[in-house]
């Protein structure tokens, strides 16, 4: 696993800031310690402990992992 941290990703459900572990061999090892999502206020923290995020973080991994990889290969 490695660390990765995003400042900004316009993602499919908005702009995210993301910090967390991923495995470059699978989208399911992508794992987040921090995330935000921009709101008409500025950044807000979302508590990625809380079971009524979870549907918001599973929609999203597939764009950050999208965005690791392509900055991989970079």
């Amino acid at each position: 696993m490695m660390g990765f941290s995003i400042s900004r990703l316009h993602s499919s459900v908005g702009i995210i800031k993301a910090a967390g572990q991923w495995d470059a061999n699978t989208i399911s090892g992508t794992e987040f310690t921090q995330l935000e999502q921009m709101s008409t206020d500025g950044w807000v923290a979302l508590d990625i402990q809380h079971p009524a995020n979870s549907q918001f973080i599973a929609s999203i991994k597939a764009d950050v992992y999208r965005h690791l990889l392509s900055q991989q290969a970079a």
